[in-house]
């Protein structure tokens, strides 16, 4: 039986399919110009919305999920982890997709490509931009016209970060674990002292007495 549930492990998500999201703290660039990316400076704390049921507002609680707490003077980036099978995940803020830069859909799409791939993606700096460079994940005020969400769709409703993990079917999963068995079982051969991939080349018999 697949699972489906969202768990906290420490200011880790761990998200169906084991698929796990840290939340890194960095600094906020200024909006103009190209920069360098900047360092991690740790990891934001990952809370349930429900455990702050009295102190939230009432969306929030309706949406339930996960909240942090970010200045308006920081930044964040997302590190991924905790998977060593193949999986795709849609990240989304204010249901903008960050790696198309274009409104959210809930399918996978490959032009353009709406999703990451797990785990050879090993984190996401920003929201694309259209220009090789991407925006900083930060906190603004709905409202303002200042966020994704309202510079893409015109409107300012969701906010916040979506996330969705895509793992792969049974045929396809059970498909890629038979190569990966193939492949170490190949490099195995390889690495062996003899083996077939390494091994010298027979030498020819010599031939025998009285032939031509």
């Amino acid at each position: 039986m697949t699972d489906t549930s969202v768990r906290i492990d420490g200011n880790r998500l761990s998200l169906p399919g084991g698929a796990t999201v840290r939340f890194i703290r960095t600094l906020r660039l200024p909006e103009t110009g190209t920069h360098p990316l900047p360092p991690g400076l740790g990891e934001f704390p990952v809370r349930r919305v429900a455990d702050y049921a009295g102190s939230v507002p009432e969306e929030w609680r309706a949406r339930g999920g996960v909240m942090l707490p970010v200045y308006l003077r920081e930044a964040m980036w997302l590190s991924f982890a905790g998977t060593r099978e193949p999986a795709a995940l849609q990240v989304g803020v204010g249901k903008v997709c960050a790696v198309s830069g274009r409104p959210w859909s809930d399918r996978l799409s490959r032009d353009p490509q709406n999703y990451v791939v797990l785990p050879r993606q090993p984190w996401l700096d920003g929201i694309n931009s259209g220009t090789g460079t991407v925006r900083q994940f930060v906190a603004v005020p709905l409202g303002m016209g200042a966020s994704v969400e309202g510079q893409v769709t015109g409107e300012e409703v969701w906010g916040g970060v979506q996330l969705q993990a895509f793992t792969l079917n049974d045929t396809e999963l059970a498909r890629w674990r038979e190569e990966e068995r193939r492949r170490a079982e190949t490099a195995r051969r390889a690495a062996r002292p003899g083996g077939a991939l390494g091994a010298p080349a027979p030498a020819s018999a010599p031939a025998a007495p009285g032939a031509a």
